[in-house]
């Protein structure tokens, strides 16, 4: 059969057409940096990637979400420390040993000084703010100081909880009324109050002494309760901390996981560039040979006739 000369002219455009599509077509892809550039590509690999990248903009929420846990407690953390150095077994002690006889009114009195400073700086304590200025111990009523002057708490009856993971909440705060005890027999504020006022009073009778006796063991008890209580405070702040931590880690390499399978799934992943980098050097190659064979046929002076 003969081949007509326009016929091999036709046929050596269309190669040299369809080899400068498959060029450009790879190019853009390498471009891009991925082998996926629109839906039609690849419908089912461009639906996963839709539930990729919506997997990983949770993970990122939660990743925030963590990251506003782990600030919440370190300053609840920070501010239970300093609580804690003030209410101690010594001072417990020191409580009890002004209702013996070896205190006079004056040594009652340089006591109940020290106790109001230190009622004063635990009152400070209680109404600590954070670094956006909210009381971090006024549950969800954070734009108030939780406690009055009188020690009294007026914060909000409900601690402060995040959504951390997918199936995690977590309290990240406790209310003042969860740390002082208040509105219980062992309200810390009110037995300091009541030990103050107290000590405060001349001793000059038996009864006198008794009264003020009782007064002082039952403000040693709240605070020893208090000291307990602080403990499970702390600890629980200190287990919600090391869980934010173990989440952090599984998400790390969960988010590393999902990353690798939607890189996979756009193909922008090294190995499938790799490939498209080769086949756009073999396209290149073959678009110019395609070139030069078209070039040599122009120069045919059979195709000169044509022209």
């Amino acid at each position: 059969m003969r081949l007509s000369t326009s016929y091999m002219y036709q046929r050596q455009i269309d190669s040299m057409s369809k080899a400068i599509t498959g060029y450009s077509d790879l190019s853009t892809r390498l471009s891009a940096g991925q082998t996926l550039l629109k839906p039609s590509d690849d419908p089912s690999n461009a639906s996963q990637a839709i539930n990729y990248q919506n997997a990983l903009s949770r993970m990122s929420q939660f990743d925030t979400a963590r990251k506003y846990a782990q600030d919440a407690l370190g300053q609840e953390d920070k501010a239970l420390d300093s609580i804690a150095n003030m209410l101690s077994a010594d001072l417990t002690e020191k409580i009890v040993a002004a209702g013996n006889g070896a205190y006079s009114d004056e040594d009652r009195q340089a006591l109940a000084t020290e106790l109001q400073g230190l009622r004063d700086n635990l009152l400070d304590l209680a109404n600590t703010k954070n670094s956006n200025g909210r009381y971090i111990f006024a549950g969800y009523k954070t734009g108030q100081a939780p406690f009055q002057k009188d020690g009294s708490y007026i914060g909000g009856d409900t601690a402060m909880m995040q959504q951390v993971g997918d199936s995690t909440e977590m309290r990240v705060g406790h209310t003042g009324s969860d740390i002082f005890l208040s509105g219980t027999a062992d309200d810390l504020f009110k037995a300091l109050d009541s030990a103050i006022a107290a000590l405060n009073q001349p001793v000059d009778t038996d009864a006198e002494r008794e009264q003020l006796q009782a007064t002082l063991a039952d403000t040693s008890k709240a605070v020893r309760n208090g000291i307990d209580n602080l403990g499970k405070v702390r600890a629980s702040v200190g287990t919600n901390l090391q869980q934010l931590e173990a989440l952090g880690f599984s998400a790390d390499a969960q988010e590393v996981s999902v990353q690798s399978r939607l890189q996979q799934t756009l193909g922008s992943d090294w190995d499938t560039m790799i490939t498209v980098l080769s086949q756009s050097k073999m396209s290149e190659f073959a678009l110019n040979s395609s070139m030069t064979v078209f070039q040599a046929m122009q120069q045919l002076s059979i195709f000169k006739v044509l022209g």
